[in-house]
């Protein structure tokens, strides 16, 4: 190779410039040559089977759906964890929700358990409770539970739907069932059971019916019989259960004449105060606990008087 073909290794295609550098002869493309240059370039046909950069693909967003379509927003469909389905309460575990839940009333922390009004402070419903001026009302009168932290706009799992006039406009809401061995017991006062230990064999009767299926507080009514199916039903653990009726009977009339047995136990003084008469406050006591003997002679009596109250509950 001689020197005159080392000097003519970068030669322009236009013209008898040449030089050693690539870079030079790029340089003096752009400086004198640009036009014929970007002539070559647009009658060049571009290279086979390679399709332009925007041929065959779809614009970004076509096909592919805004970010939020499709997409849930977080709260929806993704409830809280670890939180209770009646009242919205948050706990850190699962385990401690199931245990709130089964005692839970259904009722937030700013609104009193008993008459169901709402405050804007704990300090607030404190000073009300402990005043005791209050009268007991049912949950349908309560506002939705922690209506500021509602999840989906309203409250998860109720379990009947009533009506209740409330002034001038009829409300329809769900109302949240107390399970079994939960009911609530204080509109019950002090005067009105002392009036039914008054009340001889139709005590403990009487009393169920109140604790259990009082129109006014639908929340309490947690036992239900089918007469087509002859079939009980009782709301235990976030659940209706189906119970035999003999079972059931025997079972409420031990259990509540336990429990009104306490009641005199713990106001023992001041029903013998109002009574006046420790005969006839001992023979209250007796009769309360001779329903636990299925033999007795009168505890048929007892027993059939609560089978129909819950064959005749609705």
């Amino acid at each position: 190779m001689t020197q005159n073909d080392a000097n003519k290794k970068h030669s322009c295609m236009f013209c008898n410039y040449s030089s050693l550098r690539k870079f030079d002869l790029k340089r003096h493309h752009n400086a004198r040559h640009s036009t014929k240059l970007e002539t070559i370039y647009e009658t060049r046909a571009p290279a086979q089977n390679v399709p332009p950069f925007s041929e065959n693909v779809p614009p970004f967003s076509e096909n592919v759906p805004p970010f939020s379509e499709n997409v849930p927003p977080f709260s929806e469909n993704v409830p809280p964890k670890n939180t209770c389905s009646k009242c919205n309460k948050s706990y850190k575990n699962e385990r401690y929700v199931k245990l709130h839940e089964e005692k839970c009333k259904g009722v937030d922390v700013l609104t009193c358990p008993r008459c169901m009004i709402s405050f804007t402070t704990r300090q607030h419903k404190s000073k009300h409770i402990k005043a005791d001026k209050c009268k007991p009302r049912s949950i349908i009168h309560a506002r939705t539970p922690n209506i500021q932290n509602i999840y989906n706009g309203s409250s998860v799992n109720n379990n009947i739907e009533t009506q209740n006039n409330i002034g001038n406009q009829n409300i329809t809401q769900n109302i949240i069932i107390n399970s079994y061995g939960f009911e609530r017991t204080d509109y019950l006062t002090y005067e009105d059971l002392k009036h039914l230990l008054m009340q001889g064999e139709n005590t403990i009767p009487i009393y169920i019916e109140k604790k259990h299926f009082d129109k006014d507080f639908p929340e309490n009514n947690n036992i239900l019989y089918c007469k087509k199916e002859k079939q009980c039903q009782v709301y235990e653990n976030n659940n209706w259960k189906k119970k035999n009726l003999s079972l059931l009977s025997s079972k409420l009339l031990k259990e509540n004449s336990g429990e009104l047995l306490n009641f005199c136990n713990d106001n023992k003084e001041q029903l013998s105060n109002d009574i006046q008469n420790d005969d006839t406050f001992e023979y209250i006591k007796y009769k309360l606990l001779y329903i636990y003997h299925k033999y007795d002679e009168k505890y048929k009596d007892i027993y059939n008087m609560v089978r129909d109250i819950i064959i005749n509950s609705y």
